[in-house]
């Protein structure tokens, strides 16, 4: 299954990655669900509305992420606008660098997508042949 960027733009919605860009990012923001879902087979092997924004959700993130890269501007971690007061992640701040930081801005982004098609369990069924039944436990 492959994203176009008229799928990003037209069905998803998307704005904030331009169109010269999106093939990068929709690759990580792939490459980072297959990760997450391998466990359970290809998640991409059928066509899939809800896989689809998944990954643009994801892409956005990455693309967020490498645009920042490749600025030299540091990842914002929080900001207050009371006295204004912002906070970037840096290596090792609360034991996380930001590429850890930026798994779990992915993770956050297709979450909502993916947790109600069973992708992110992690449960192994079992199943017994025999006559007991002893699987329906």
């Amino acid at each position: 299954m492959q994203i176009t960027y008229g799928y990003y733009a037209d069905e998803y919605g998307g704005k904030t990655i331009p169109e010269q860009d999106f093939r990068k990012a929709e690759k990580q923001a792939e490459a980072y669900i297959r990760h997450l879902t391998y466990v359970k087979g290809d998640i991409f092997a059928v066509e899939n509305d809800v896989v689809k924004d998944a990954v643009c959700a994801a892409a956005e993130v990455y693309y967020k992420y490498n645009a920042q890269q490749q600025s030299g501007t540091p990842l914002v971690k929080s900001e207050n606008n009371d006295g204004y007061s912002v906070t970037y992640v840096t290596e090792q701040t609360d034991g996380k660098t930001a590429e850890e930081m930026v798994k779990k801005k992915a993770y956050d982004a297709v979450y909502p997508y993916l947790l109600p098609t069973g992708w992110l369990s992690r449960k192994v069924g079992v199943r017994c042949d025999h006559k007991c039944r002893c699987d329906s436990l």
